[in-house]
């Protein structure tokens, strides 16, 4: 019963390492480079759990495409609070609600293209703090939402302040990269 309970508590560990081993590239970034990356960072916890474990880390060759990494979570994030729009709609349903949703989500789609611009311009080589730029452009709107939510109206606490804290800290991390890569 002990032999048989060991060998199903080693087999996710053993798939692990072999899914590990399979399937990341020779001149990828190892974990322990990844762990001391993060560690540069403000919030290593954040970092491990957004960049850490994004599956296109294993094939990540160096801090170019972890900015591209990152920078694809912003854009996830991003995504995410625009459906959370559809998900609160209810919640809102007087003028100001309505206004306020009608103004993230206008706000939310010109993040969007600024974001899609920064993934673009974070593929080319040498284009890296372009990208950046047009990140924290995105973010800019995403904080316009933010704003809307204190303003023209009673206080309300922003239903998208979660996906707005994480993509300043996915800036925070992309500041860490280009800072890395230019000194």
């Amino acid at each position: 019963m002990a032999s048989m309970l060991i060998k199903h508590l080693t087999l996710p560990s053993s798939l692990l390492v072999f899914v590990f081993f399979a399937f990341t590239v020779a001149d990828a970034m190892s974990i322990k480079d990844m762990y001391a990356f993060c560690k540069d960072t403000d919030d290593v916890n954040f970092c491990l759990k957004y960049i850490g474990t994004d599956i296109r880390i294993l094939a990540a060759r160096d801090l170019h495409d972890v900015l591209v990494i990152a920078i694809s979570q912003c854009q996830i994030q991003l995504t995410k609070a625009t459906k959370q729009i559809n998900k609160v709609r209810q919640k809102f349903i007087g003028p100001i609600g309505t206004r306020r949703l009608y103004f993230c989500g206008k706000h939310y789609s010109l993040a969007s293209a600024f974001f899609q611009k920064a993934y673009e311009e974070a593929q080319e080589e040498g284009l890296e703090s372009i990208a950046q730029l047009s990140a924290v452009d995105g973010s800019h709107y995403m904080f316009k939402c933010e704003d809307e939510w204190k303003n023209n109206g009673p206080i309300q606490k922003s239903p998208f302040t979660f996906y707005y804290t994480n993509v300043v800290e996915l800036l925070s991390i992309i500041q860490v990269i280009i800072e890395k890569m230019y000194g």
